[in-house]
């Protein structure tokens, strides 16, 4: 079997045990068809998606609180942190397994799924700036994968994006330094076509790059103390305790569950000391947005974003998070000794230009949601603080290279068509099935044979992204960071003003990045831009580019 053909139909198939356990489904997939799986209690006409339409979406009022199905009865995993092995050749070695396991995601409800090392989410890489870095790779899994370094700036033939397929049994050994500012990065799959399935099974962990310069600012640095990963997913699960992934063809649209993940579990609790805590947020989930906030409206600081610390502290109370967006938090509770905090999910009622269709929101995105609760100790004398100025970011470089990126899809003249413009979607393969050319890039779908722009090595370059799209994307692109010169010809807003790697693009928008590209990709190894709503990226919306 061609690793073409494998690639089309391991979305469906059964994914071997390790040790000839029984056979567990990475990620069912039903992908239904218009002959299949009704569509949820849609109406096409009324654009009434499961008794909400977007009037409930366009309130100024808080969302009400959803009914959650626990209560935070279970500690927050903090997953493993690998420092790596020191090597004879001065390099660090650190070792991943993918593989199947078994995870309690529920309570009481044992779920298959696909990890790193046995465990969701995967472990915790931490790695000096600039130290040579050797991480052994090895795929258990019955189809192949990869390793994308989210955020790394590391050469494209290391960077884990589709061409850097690890083959059914196999092994790979990436061999790079990561000589950029401390940041909170993250790895996850990146196939062609299998991204989102593949993420939703399990697949991801943070990779921690440490400068020390949040230690020389006195920040919390005690990793799982007061220093804590926080990885949120929605997943959905089946009364048997199987992931759910596409169940309805309106899933194409980005895969959201109905159960918010905080590491792995749902609602879960931590012990933190009265004092300065900082949470490193990772928007994991697949095409899920996320409103950010605490139960009792108090104010926290924003002191970092995707790829570097901000130069000062950004006081707030709600915060948007896109998907594979990352933040770091500071949030005090000197005064709480003895107290709780829930941090929360307020959802997406009010918020203009993500989205013109109420198919595109849920039930979760109308209310707001618990998602994890602190439960604040004594103080222990160790705790970290918060400076008034934390870095001196340079001055966005300047250039007059310049290119621009249009999103698009086709959903308009789909529901324009009513049924016959579904129908049409149905002959391209449905939208359950991922038809490629449904989500567009300067009007083109992902070839894996076509490279779609060239740039040269060592020169600085603005990115101008549009959203001509019904719905809000984040644009990523590999290899690099950059900063954002502007949304609509404004300045961003100051908790977006360090480096990124993600940049969430509303309706009838266009942001400007600039970004210098240093990591060289030729054409059997190129750099990927694409939306990071993983469906859509998996559906087409992604391009390739060489440095040279």
């Amino acid at each position: 079997m061609t690793d073409k053909l494998k690639s089309t139909i391991s979305r469906r198939a059964v994914i071997a045990a390790l040790g000839g356990v029984a056979a567990i489904s990475a990620a069912r997939v039903h992908a239904q068809g218009m002959g299949g799986k009704g569509m949820g209690g849609m109406n096409m006409g009324g654009m009434n998606m499961g008794g909400m339409n977007m009037g409930d979406m366009r309130g100024d009022s808080e969302p009400a609180t959803i009914a959650s199905g626990t209560d935070y009865s279970r500690a927050l995993i903090v997953p493993a942190q690998l420092t790596g092995t020191p090597a004879a050749d001065g390099s660090l070695r650190y070792d991943l397994e993918i593989g199947t396991a078994k995870a309690e995601l529920l309570p009481g409800l044992v779920t298959p799924v696909l990890a790193y090392n046995g465990s969701v989410p995967g472990p915790t890489l931490r790695a000096p700036r600039g130290k040579k870095l050797h991480v052994h790779i090895t795929n258990h899994l019955e189809e192949t994968t990869t390793v994308h370094w989210h955020g790394a700036h590391v050469p494209a033939a290391q960077d884990g994006g589709t061409h850097n397929l690890i083959a059914v049994g196999g092994t790979l050994d990436n061999h790079f330094s990561l000589d950029q500012p401390g940041a909170s990065l993250w790895y996850h799959p990146h196939p062609d076509g299998r991204t989102g399935a593949q993420v939703y099974a399990g697949l991801a962990g943070l990779l921690l790059v440490d400068d020390g310069e949040d230690a020389k600012l006195g920040l919390p640095t005690r990793y799982g103390i007061d220093d804590l990963p926080i990885i949120l997913q929605d997943r959905k699960i089946t009364a048997s305790g199987e992931l759910d992934y596409m169940p309805t063809m309106m899933d194409a649209m980005g895969m959201k569950g109905d159960h918010l993940l905080v590491n792995g579990r749902e609602r879960p609790f931590v012990q933190v000391p009265a004092g300065w805590v900082r949470l490193r947020v990772l928007n994991g989930s697949n095409a899920r947005l996320y409103t950010l906030g605490f139960a009792d409206d108090r104010r926290f600081h924003v002191i970092a974003g995707d790829a570097s610390l901000l130069a000062a502290p950004v006081a707030m109370t709600r915060l948007l998070l896109a998907p594979a967006e990352r933040v770091e938090l500071m949030v005090d509770v000197s005064n709480d000794s003895g107290k709780t905090l829930e941090l929360m999910n307020y959802g997406l009622k009010g918020m203009d230009r993500l989205s013109s269709m109420a198919m595109d929101f849920d039930a979760i995105d109308a209310h707001a949601s618990g998602l994890m609760q602190l439960r604040i100790g004594a103080a222990d004398g160790k705790g970290g603080t918060l400076p008034a100025h934390l870095i001196d970011l340079p001055e966005p470089l300047s250039t007059t290279t310049k290119r621009r990126f249009t999103l698009d899809d086709r959903m308009g003249g789909m529901m324009g068509g009513g049924m016959g413009g579904m129908a049409g979607m149905a002959k391209m393969g449905g939208m359950g099935g991922m038809a490629k050319g449904m989500f567009l890039i300067n009007g083109q779908s992902m070839d894996m044979n076509r490279i779609d722009v060239k740039v040269k090595l060592g020169t600085t370059e603005i990115w101008e992204i549009s959203n001509t799209a019904h719905m809000a994307h984040p644009f990523h692109f590999h290899g690099t960071s950059f900063r954002i010169l502007s949304r609509n010809g404004a300045p961003p807003p100051a908790h977006e003003q360090g480096f990124k790697d993600v940049v969430l693009v509303r309706q009838d928008e266009t942001v400007q990045v600039v970004a210098r590209f240093d990591q060289p990709a030729d054409a059997d190894h190129p750099f990927m831009f694409h939306c990071h709503i993983l469906e859509h990226e998996d559906a087409g919306m992604m391009g390739q580019f060489t440095v040279a």
